[in-house]
């Protein structure tokens, strides 16, 4: 009995162990120009993907661009697809702030059960930036027929949902300044309106607010977990600015602190990463 008894603690220990790592895949074009520029984008994957520990964290970075994102067959869906329900939390950044076909057919062609979708509900994590979320996209250089606010609602599961101007300005709540030290007061044009996810199936947490409605950036936590994790949604920074008016732009290193100081805590990532970037950390603090 005894030694079936110490097998069975064997393997579920070992079970445990064995976690696998994450990764993290990019979609950085082509933009929507009024919202952020190519060139732009490309500093913030740079500036993303070259973070120590944004590197401690991802065992793979992927950078998929123009030509990589049209259809169930491109190789960003493929990412996508192979990624959902293997067990691990992924990540995908829309760095340029468009939702391409690979991952949500325009227009609302699949308002449930898109790639994208199906990959959230699964338990991984979505940050976008500049444009509204899932609105429409540039793919080809071309502008697609919009999805509207009716992307987001769909991929979100809440009808009605929207991201439109209320004219405010956001200042860091307690949080934000603690998880994203670099970022600074702005206006928001694409922000969050959160009485509309009262009721819904997600905690809103915010980063940034101009009242008690109305935030940005703020990530969504699903109250119901997947295989691979709790699915989260970012929005972050989404405000039609080519070019950032700060000589750092936020929308880059903003997203590595996000990761490295809220999502690395809060989301599913195995031991040896955290490990990494703790080292990581501790380092950089010493040089500082």
């Amino acid at each position: 009995m005894k030694f079936y008894v110490s097998l069975a603690i064997f393997a579920l220990v070992s079970s445990m162990a064995i976690v696998q790592a994450n990764d993290l895949a990019f979609y950085s074009g082509p933009t929507n120009p009024g919202w952020i520029s190519d060139a732009a984008v490309a500093k913030n994957v740079k500036a993303i993907s070259a973070d120590p520990g944004i590197k401690a964290l991802f065992n793979d970075i992927k950078d998929f661009g123009d030509g990589d994102e049209e259809g169930d067959d491109s190789p960003l869906a493929k990412w996508c697809v192979e990624h959902t329900g293997n067990g691990q939390q992924d990540v995908i950044i829309l760095a340029c702030g468009t939702s391409p076909s690979a991952l949500y057919p325009f227009p609302n062609k699949k308002p449930d059960g898109s790639n994208v979708e199906n990959f959230i509900e699964e338990g991984n994590v979505v940050i976008n930036v500049a444009d509204w979320i899932f609105y429409m996209s540039y793919e080809g250089g071309v502008r697609s027929p919009d999805n509207g606010e009716q992307g987001a609602a769909n991929v979100f599961d809440i009808p009605g949902l929207s991201f439109s101007d209320r004219g405010a300005n956001f200042e860091p709540t307690d949080l934000g300044k603690q998880a994203i030290p670099s970022m600074k007061a702005f206006k928001s044009t694409r922000p969050w309106h959160l009485e509309q996810f009262k009721g819904s199936d997600w905690d809103v947490v915010v980063f940034a607010e101009a009242d008690k409605t109305t935030a940005d950036p703020a990530v969504a936590v699903s109250k119901t977990p997947g295989k691979d994790g709790t699915g989260m949604i970012a929005a972050m920074w989404q405000r039609g600015s080519p070019e950032w008016a700060e000589k750092v732009d936020i929308r880059g290193i903003g997203v590595a602190e996000f990761i490295n100081n809220w999502l690395a805590e809060n989301g599913t990532f195995d031991v040896e990463a955290k490990n990494k970037l703790a080292t990581t950390w501790g380092s950089i603090k010493q040089v500082r």
